[in-house]
């Protein structure tokens, strides 16, 4: 197992194609301002990776040994000894990117089997972490509220994983209104909130009262 980090260090697990889109841009400001307040940053971006999202039939748990493949095994290895883990995603047609599922079936939920999540077992390596998300649409959040959109995607991505895998709290930014051509002004609005939700989880994992509040279970 890695020793643990003297300081708070962010897993960050960026899901989006474009390395010019505005996801890279909420992954660049959260990074930049983690590292201004002298805490460690982990950037796992799947796409430029690579990463294969496909889990495959000897992946699953198992009655007998269970062992990871090394690209699985490499990234758990990555988020042991992280404070947080924070996952940056658009939403496409009400969900995260198959590359970001396939992240959390093959690395997140590594050998976790469905007994195991439903007796709140938890994940070994997750356990006590907290799980921060933000997540881009170029919908509007009062619009995506009235389908039942941010109440869905709450409990079903972050809510279940959170309880399913043991980790202490869950945040869930949500960004709107990110589309081509989106004014300067509103575009600094959404990057002031990652700014200021990064200073927030980075004061509350240096031990300071924190600024938000999880979800209540």
């Amino acid at each position: 197992m890695p020793d643990l980090p003297s300081v708070p260090r962010h897993l960050v697990i960026c899901s989006h194609p474009s390395p010019h889109g505005f996801g890279h841009k909420v992954l660049d400001t959260y990074v930049r301002t983690v590292e201004a307040q002298g805490q460690d940053v982990m950037v796992r971006d799947l796409y430029a990776m690579g990463f294969d999202p496909v889990l495959r039939p000897e992946e699953h748990p198992r009655a007998g040994p269970w062992l990871p493949s090394p690209d699985v095994a490499a990234e758990c290895d990555l988020i042991r000894p992280a404070s947080i883990v924070v996952l940056i995603y658009p939403i496409w047609y009400g969900l995260p990117p198959a590359m970001l599922k396939g992240y959390v079936e093959r690395v997140l939920g590594a050998g976790l089997s469905y007994r195991q999540l439903h007796d709140r077992i938890g994940q070994p390596f997750l356990i006590g972490k907290s799980l921060l998300s933000f997540s881009t649409s170029a919908l509007p959040l009062a619009w995506l509220d009235q389908q039942g959109q941010l109440f869905a995607l709450r409990e079903i991505f972050d809510v279940y994983l959170w309880r399913g895998f043991g980790m202490a709290r869950s945040e869930h930014i949500m960004l709107d209104g990110i589309i081509p051509g989106m004014s300067s002004h509103e575009a600094e609005g959404h990057l002031r909130q990652v700014r200021e939700t990064a200073e927030q989880t980075c004061a509350r994992l240096a031990g300071f009262p924190p600024a938000s509040v999880p979800f209540e279970a």
